[in-house]
């Protein structure tokens, strides 16, 4: 794709600063980004991320969206893939960022029937 060298690469080097962030086990380099290649959509082409990187705070979140920016890295942010539109499939390759270990409830409304929760949260 040519629009793909309009970004930076996804180098080792960068894997390990992302590790740094989120640890070895929440940085995914192999045969499991192909989970994160499409969503729902019905025919839909896969695009394999270079890097799957899944946080657990939004401070991670700020370090990751940081690096990528320096480095013009392109990045996909990525609830739970349930979507049909294509929104969370990672067309130019780089980072997926995947929310779903941030599936806290942050606060329950009771009065006004409001919930706040994290993005990967698809229970509520």
């Amino acid at each position: 794709m040519e629009a793909r060298s309009r970004y930076g690469e996804v180098t080792d080097n960068l894997v390990a600063l992302l590790t740094e962030i989120v640890g070895a086990k929440n940085v995914l380099t192999g045969d499991e980004r192909e989970n994160y290649a499409r969503d729902e959509t019905p025919k839909s082409k896969p695009f394999l991320p270079d890097v799957v990187v899944k946080p657990e705070d939004t401070n991670s979140v700020a370090k990751i969206l940081k690096l990528a920016s320096e480095r013009n890295i392109p990045v996909t942010p990525r609830g739970g893939g349930t979507g049909v539109s294509g929104g969370a499939v990672p067309i130019y390759g780089g980072i997926v960022l995947s929310l779903e270990r941030m599936n806290r409830i942050l606060e329950i409304d009771e009065d006004n029937f409001v919930a706040t929760v994290e993005p990967g949260n698809e229970q509520i």
